[in-house]
């Protein structure tokens, strides 16, 4: 299996950060159109994008667990195709500072290609969307 594994700090407090992983309106403004949020195990949501012939543009999502402001984890699944893999985001602060770290993992090795756009797609989100938004 393979795993997306990147990390990034923020001039910003780990209670800001925190909140731009949990509130659907702003996750919505960096990541990808969440609806049905709440920070609560086993809660479902789902993250929507527009489809295309590759996949069904839809993450289903459940939540695995999470200690606030420290780490949220969610089962993402894709249903076009079919892939079930894992979120990890986990914060730390320090000197007023916090470091995202992300950890997608679970792909098979069938799943290459979706993990190599998946890469690229968050990269590109957490270096310039979801910095622009907090500074």
């Amino acid at each position: 299996m393979s795993v997306i594994k990147l990390k990034k700090t923020y001039p910003v407090s780990k209670e800001k950060l925190w909140a731009y992983l949990i509130e659907d309106e702003l996750l919505s403004s960096w990541c990808m159109p969440s609806k049905g949020f709440e920070l609560r195990r086993d809660c479902e949501f789902k993250f929507e994008m527009p489809s295309s012939i590759f996949w069904d543009g839809k993450f289903h999502n459940t939540v695995t667990g999470f200690r606030p402001y420290g780490f949220l984890t969610y089962e993402c699944v894709m249903r076009r195709p079919a892939i079930r893999t894992t979120v990890k985001w986990t914060l730390t602060e320090e000197n007023g500072e916090t470091t995202l770290e992300l950890e997608h993992s679970g792909f098979k090795s069938k799943d290459w290609l979706t993990r190599i756009m998946l890469f690229r797609g968050w990269k590109k989100m957490l270096n310039r969307h979801l910095y622009s938004k907090l500074v």
